[in-house]
C-alpha cells in the first residue's frame, strides 16, 4: 500500500525507483538525486515483500523525521517523484508491483524510469570496449525518444537470454534484481518506462552511482552544471556511515 502524507497533483510526473541490484548503484544513485535536488518525503510504501527497517533520516542530521524501507519523495519543481528502497525483497512482488501500476494509473504519471546495474564480469566480448552503461525502453518510450537517444549516443542492451518453462527466451540483467520483471510488468499494462543501468562490480560503488546519475541527467535534465562542467551533487549526511565508524585508535 502507498501512504500520501502530502496531497499532491502528480499528473504528468516521472517516477523513479531503484531495483535493489549488484552494489546497489541505483539505490545509491536515488540518494544523490534527493539530497542533490533536496526532494520532501511525501510518503511511503507499506508491503511485507522487504525486509523492514527503521532509523534516522537518511538526508538530514537534524530531522525528527524517520526513513523506513521504502519512502517516497516528491520534486514539484522537476516534477518527479522518486521511491527509495533500502532493504532487499524476501517475498513475492506481485502485490509490490499492483500498487505500483494502481499509483502510476490513477495520477496519470507520465512515465517510470527503472535504475538498476548489472555484473560487469557478465559482458560480452563485444560489450568490453564501449560504454559501461545500456538502457531498455518500452515501445512508446522509444518512440517519443528515439531521435534524443541516437543524439546521446546511447545504447541498448544487447539481451542476455535465459530459457522460460514456456520455452520462450526471456531477456535477463545479471545482477539486476527485479528491475527486469517490473519493466515487463509495466510495459504489459501500457505504461511507459525504461531502464537504465551500468555495469560494475562490488566494492566502493559511490563512482557507479555518480556515473548512473550523471547517465540519467543525459536525459531528464534534473540537476545543474557548475563552472567545470560536472553535476552540482550533494552527498547525504547518511553517507559518512557507509562503511562503518572510524576504527577505533586502540586498535593500533
Amino acid at each position: 500500500m502507498i501512504k500520501l502524507t502530502k496531497t499532491l497533483n502528480l499528473e504528468g510526473y516521472t517516477l523513479i525507483l531503484p531495483s535493489v541490484a549488484v552494489g546497489n548503484v541505483a539505490q545509491l544513485t536515488v540518494d544523490l538525486l534527493i539530497a542533490s535536488l533536496n526532494l520532501q518525503k511525501i510518503g511511503q510504501i507499506l508491503t511485507s515483500a522487504f525486509i523492514p527497517i527503521v532509523g534516522l533520516d537518511s538526508y538530514s542530521e537534524t530531522s525528527e523525521h524517520l526513513s523506513t524501507t521504502i519512502d517516497v519523495y516528491a520534486g514539484v519543481n522537476n516534477q518527479i517523484i522518486v521511491i527509495q528502497i533500502r532493504s532487499p525483497f524476501v517475498k513475492s512482488l506481485n502485490n509490490f508491483y499492483n500498487d505500483l501500476l494502481e499509483f502510476v494509473t490513477e495520477n496519470k504519471i507520465s512515465k517510470v524510469v527503472i535504475l538498476t546495474s548489472s555484473y560487469a564480469y557478465e559482458k560480452t566480448d563485444t560489450q568490453l570496449n564501449i560504454t559501461e552503461f545500456r538502457y531498455i525502453p518500452s515501445t512508446n518510450i522509444l518512440t517519443d525518444n528515439k531521435q534524443i537517444f541516437e543524439d546521446l549516443q546511447w545504447i541498448q542492451y544487447e539481451s542476455t537470454h535465459i530459457p522460460s518453462s514456456n520455452n520462450e527466451e526471456l531477456t535477463h540483467i545479471p545482477g539486476g534484481g527485479f528491475a527486469k520483471n517490473l519493466f515487463d510488468f509495466l510495459s504489459n499494462n501500457n505504461i511507459p518506462c525504461i531502464i537504465l543501468f551500468k555495469f560494475c562490480s562490488e566494492g566502493d560503488n559511490i563512482p557507479d552511482a555518480l556515473d548512473l546519475i550523471n547517465y540519467l541527467n543525459q536525459w531528464m535534465k534534473l540537476l545543474q552544471n557548475n563552472s567545470n562542467g560536472s553535476l552540482i551533487i550533494k552527498y547525504p549526511p547518511s553517507w559518512k556511515y557507509l562503511f562503518g565508524n572510524v576504527p577505533s585508535a586502540e586498535t593500533y
